[in-house]
């Protein structure tokens, strides 16, 4: 992607824009990001390697307004291009914030409903590489456990990381809606509970600030074990793709809090 290309990009989202200077962001790893400055404001162009997410980017436009996430603001899915607002910000590193949680209740909330991420699915894909072989035992005690329980169906991000969380003055973002659909909240729970290495006691008081934010009319019941296995299935899907893309520093890391929580 060199200059020109990206200059000729913008030049069909909008003519009347001059591009600066673009730099490539080296985040994401299923995708190619780009910071590009025009004389106007700063965009992100992403391209897609994989597949075109597009219940992903209906739920960003939706949710954009309520500044969940940044707004795409042009869409090619012929060559996989996106170009959205860029929201300058660190990456959040510490811990979430009630905002934040607040803006997920919203998400889950979304009334999109998609066909259900089936885990078991995503899992079986890893089934033959050793490290999945490694923790297959405790991965089928945590399926056997959650299937015993009622699902508590959302629209979720389904890759809430800390990389795709971003702070700034005006609070916290979400981005990279890459394979939002719906599943069972507990997925995206352990997802904060697993990037934020949340103690015992920081997990109860992240299921009682998402409890206290759903509307009366949801069922939910606050689960630490259903949390637990949720963590299990979550850590070992990251844990095989990380590997498959021979990040290996990602690995051992996830594996040392996979191994702590199963003991």
């Amino acid at each position: 992607m060199t200059f020109d290309n990206i200059s000729a990009i913008f030049s069909a989202f909008d003519p009347q824009l001059n591009v600066l200077s673009s730099e490539r962001l080296y985040s994401g790893l299923s995708n190619d990001n780009f910071l590009v400055h025009t004389a106007q404001q700063a965009y992100l162009l992403k391209s897609y390697r994989e597949h075109w997410p597009s219940i992903g980017l209906a739920a960003q436009a939706s949710f954009a307004e309520y500044k969940v996430c940044p707004a795409p603001m042009w869409l090619n899915e012929e060559k996989k291009l996106a170009i959205f607002e860029y929201i300058d910000g660190d990456i959040a590193q510490d811990n979430y914030t009630s905002e934040l949680i607040k803006k997920l209740v919203s998400l889950h909330q979304h009334n999109i409903v998609t066909e259900p991420m089936d885990i078991k699915f995503e899992l079986d894909y890893y089934s033959d590489t050793e490290l999945y072989q490694q923790y297959q035992q405790g991965v089928e005690s945590a399926l056997v456990y959650i299937y015993s329980q009622p699902r508590d169906n959302g629209f979720c991000h389904n890759d809430l990381v800390k990389e795709n969380i971003i702070l700034n003055t005006e609070g916290m973002y979400l981005i990279d809606f890459e394979y939002a659909k719906t599943n069972d909240v507990y997925f995206d729970l352990a997802a904060l509970a697993v990037s934020f290495e949340l103690t015992q006691i920081q997990k109860a008081q992240l299921l009682k600030t998402y409890h206290s934010y759903l509307p009366q009319q949801c069922n939910f019941s606050p689960s630490i074990e259903k949390l637990k296995c949720y963590q299990v299935v979550f850590l070992v899907l990251c844990i095989c793709w990380y590997s498959a893309r021979g990040v290996s520093d990602k690995v051992k890391k996830l594996c040392e809090q996979l191994d702590y929580l199963i003991q």
